[in-house]
């Protein structure tokens, strides 16, 4: 089936910011976001009743008008995201960034290998370029490839372009090579980040505790963890201000045998892993963009009972 020019997904609007960013005052920005978020919410369906569903778990018992609302506002902020992107790569000017839990990320830049796990949150690729930049250390980016192959050859580009070459980019559906790949990135001293907060294709996966709820998680990166012996970091940018962004750290997770399983170590850490991210959702909602069901390979999040009822 031909894919049309004007789909939600093509990368015809990706270089139309493009075009945007380098042709239109940045005064104009924020209206023309706010028009185009408010016009995609009634043709994104697929996305807008994922961002619903997401925002059904961080944000329990919420009124439906709400939370039609709240998707604007979550197209809004992806609608800033990917035009900050685009400005940080045409126009280079200065981007101001606070760092919160400074510590964890000094303690990633100095480590000699480590596994940098975050959520479609804030703007992930101007992320990787800041942290390349200011701790001058090289990243490896791990990401599922877009629907349109254009789409995902463009962000491709212009990630490795903003990057100045210290981002890399592998694509998650590359399967057991690019494991292999990644593992052995890690035993040479080098940082891969990956995205934690959907499961997206064959991609394996494992259930966690998310609120009163079961989700589905991707546990990869947990496994690779495990085999390369290698700290897991949770890190988090939020958009804060025009032009300016928090990185938001948390403490590392660390996959260790300390008399347990090999399923019941990738399993605990997991859960914290879930933990970090349920907190970090429920703060930054506005901000985090899963337009993919969090529980993606199944219908719908199964309840679990608290632990003193069973």
């Amino acid at each position: 089936m031909k894919r049309s020019r004007f789909g939600v997904e093509n990368v015809f609007w990706r270089r139309l910011i493009d075009w945007s960013v380098a042709h239109i005052p940045a005064l104009f920005h924020g209206p023309l976001i706010w028009v185009g978020a408010t016009v995609f919410v009634f043709f994104a369906g697929r996305a807008r009743r994922a961002v619903m569903t997401n925002l059904g778990l961080v944000l329990p018992g919420s009124w439906l008008v709400a939370n039609w609302v709240r998707v604007i506002r979550v197209f809004a902020n992806f609608g800033w995201s990917l035009t900050d992107t685009a400005t940080h790569r045409i126009l280079k000017p200065r981007f101001r960034y606070e760092l919160e839990r400074m510590r964890y990320l000094e303690q990633l830049a100095s480590g000699r290998n480590a596994i940098v796990l975050t959520a479609h949150m804030g703007s992930y690729d101007l992320a990787a370029s800041l942290f390349a930049q200011k701790f001058h250390r090289s990243i490896r980016m791990v990401r599922a490839p877009e629907s349109d192959p254009s789409s995902t050859e463009h962000m491709h580009q212009a990630l490795e372009q903003s990057g100045a070459g210290a981002v890399k980019v592998g694509y998650s559906n590359d399967g057991t090579a690019l494991a292999f790949d990644l593992l052995s990135a890690l035993r040479d001293g080098e940082i891969i980040s990956i995205q934690g907060d959907r499961v997206v294709g064959d991609v394996a996966q494992a259930a966690v505790r998310f609120g009163r709820h079961q989700v589905f998680l991707p546990n990869g990166p947990f496994v690779l963890s495990l085999v390369a012996d290698t700290p897991i970091y949770p890190i988090f940018i939020v958009r804060i201000g025009h032009r300016k962004y928090k990185i938001v750290a948390r403490e590392p997770i660390v996959c260790e045998r300390r008399g347990g399983s090999r399923d019941e170590v990738i399993a605990n850490a997991m859960q914290r892993w879930a933990e970090v991210l349920q907190e970090m959702t429920c703060s930054y909602w506005p901000q985090w963009f899963a337009f993919t069901p969090l529980s993606s390979s199944h219908s719908e999040s199964l309840s679990i009972r608290e632990e003193d009822e069973a």
